[in-house]
């Protein structure tokens, strides 16, 4: 059931012919995660790309004063990589924290991977566009700082995912906006008065 998902996924971003699949199913692995376990710490590098199939986790770095910074959230039926470290094979400055209890199927390690790029057109393809991803990823985070003030990014975030609030906490949605919980107060009782 759960590779199913996953295989949807897969062609979802890139056609996957059943003898590509076949190349890999048999080193897929399944790890649960318990609220607030971690999926990668700074300082460790990353191997591998998962894909959610039950759960959440928040993507953040701690700053020189302490201070948590939430970049990114994932959610079920979501790829989940720190591809910065996966690409450079470097250990990460981030961190990826469970939010809930969380399912996730872990896709080969790193070397592997490449093995299967060289190897099959289509894998090759899908790397091509998950690297996309991350990088649109990054880049619209960047955008929206540059471009879009708090109370828009707040928007933003809900029609993306209407559930937030009862999946994530206001302290890591107000880090993500880039503002301080008072402000996501003000913000959210301006709107329902609107």
């Amino acid at each position: 059931m759960h590779y199913q998902i996953l295989k949807k996924a897969f062609n979802d971003i890139s056609p996957i012919s059943e003898e590509d699949w076949l190349m890999i199913e048999h080193q897929l692995s399944f790890e649960n995660f318990a609220r607030n376990e971690f999926y990668i710490t700074a300082g460790e590098t990353e191997t591998q790309i998962g894909f959610i199939t039950k759960g959440s986790f928040k993507w953040y770095s701690i700053n020189n004063k302490g201070d948590f910074i939430n970049f990114h959230f994932f959610f079920n039926n979501n790829f989940i990589v720190e591809y910065k470290s996966f690409l450079s094979r470097k250990p990460s400055e981030m961190n990826i924290q469970a939010l809930e209890d969380s399912e996730v199927i872990l896709l080969p390690k790193h070397d592997r991977i490449l093995e299967l790029y060289k190897t099959s057109h289509n894998w090759a393809e899908f790397g091509r566009k998950i690297a996309e991803w991350a990088y649109l990823l990054t880049v619209n985070r960047v955008y929206d700082f540059l471009n879009r003030n708090a109370e828009e990014r707040y928007l933003q975030l809900l029609e993306q995912h209407p559930d937030i609030f009862q999946r994530v906490s206001l302290s890591d949605i107000a880090s993500y906006l880039g503002i301080q919980g008072p402000s996501l107060s003000r913000i959210r009782k301006r709107i329902s008065r609107k």
